[in-house]
């Protein structure tokens, strides 16, 4: 696996779609990956599955994430969509109660001979490399050993990313960099570290505990997506209103392409982020959150100021 940069772009539900990630790949993440996409949508032909695992032009390379449970389903899913990716990614942390309930996600974590038993499968079936996306634990009961993660590399997978919190740590808790470490000194395929990055600044912490040659980023990117810059270049920017409104009607352009008239109410949460920490940004969201089309948007991100 070769990758343009060492940092990549997190998959996140309902934000990291087709238009957001080629803001993220322009800015040089090394890595896209899709939105978590059900085994079953795939398997029963869903429309939206497909689109959501359709990529842009620029990204290469790109995962495609696939979330479930059943192992026949997730050989049928994955050789269907394989041609579309350059690498498939099993989700075996999402802690959100539906996807626990599907036993799936963070569930696998439960079940980690099944998880195993899902990797050793899928890389009888295809050709792309297998990668998986964990916690670094289901609780404090169930938390991964180092058997466990050399399992997965036995089972054939190419690489892990460990998102250092357990599944009731969602994504404000404390995260655990020194468990990546212990794995990064184990491992020989590449282990990716996730959790807390948002800064270069707080990636130099994160390197020096860890030693990981790989950095997952999410939640800063949503707010930041020129992150990915900021650690190319390694050092920390601030950008000005005039910029974030570029930033802002770029990618609204970007996702009226994609969505047409829709567009208006799938922005209003990226502008949330965008916007946060700014002067008007309370009276600029309402504005953008009562909007009833697109041009009302492009009126409102144009008379920023």
């Amino acid at each position: 696996m070769n990758f343009s940069s060492n940092y990549f772009l997190a998959p996140m539900a309902s934000y990291t779609d087709k238009p957001f990630r080629k803001i993220a790949k322009d800015y040089g993440a090394g890595l896209t990956v899709s939105e978590l996409i059900s085994i079953n949508s795939i398997y029963y032909n869903n429309p939206k599955a497909f689109a959501l695992a359709k990529r842009n032009y620029n990204e290469i390379p790109f995962a495609i994430q696939l979330f479930g449970y059943d192992i026949d389903l997730f050989i049928k899913a994955a050789l269907k969509i394989e041609s579309m990716c350059d690498i498939i990614d099993i989700n075996a942390g999402c802690p959100v109660p539906k996807v626990l309930k599907a036993k799936a996600g963070a569930y696998l974590l439960k079940e980690k001979k099944h998880l195993i038993s899902i990797v050793e499968s899928l890389k009888k079936y295809i050709k792309k490399p297998v990668s998986v996306k964990v916690r670094m634990g289901f609780d404090n009961d169930n938390i991964n050993t180092i058997d466990f993660y050399k399992d997965l590399e036995n089972a054939g997978c190419d690489m892990v990313t460990i998102h250092a919190r357990l599944r009731n740590g969602f994504y404000n808790s404390s995260v655990d960099y020194e468990h990546i470490a212990l794995v990064c000194s184990r491992l020989k395929i590449p282990v990716v570290a996730n959790g807390g990055i948002d800064s270069y600044e707080k990636l130099k912490e994160v390197k020096k505990i860890t030693n990981c040659k790989y950095f997952m980023i999410g939640q800063a990117a949503l707010k930041k997506p020129y992150i990915f810059e900021d650690l190319l270049n390694k050092k920390d920017s601030s950008r000005n209103i005039e910029y974030i409104k570029n930033l802002m009607l770029n990618h609204f352009t970007l996702m009226i392409e994609e969505y047409g008239e829709n567009a208006h109410k799938l922005f209003r949460k990226f502008a949330h982020r965008y916007l946060s920490g700014y002067k008007n940004a309370k009276l600029i969201n309402f504005c953008i959150n009562n909007s009833k089309n697109s041009q009302e948007i492009l009126n409102i991100i144009n008379s920023i100021k």
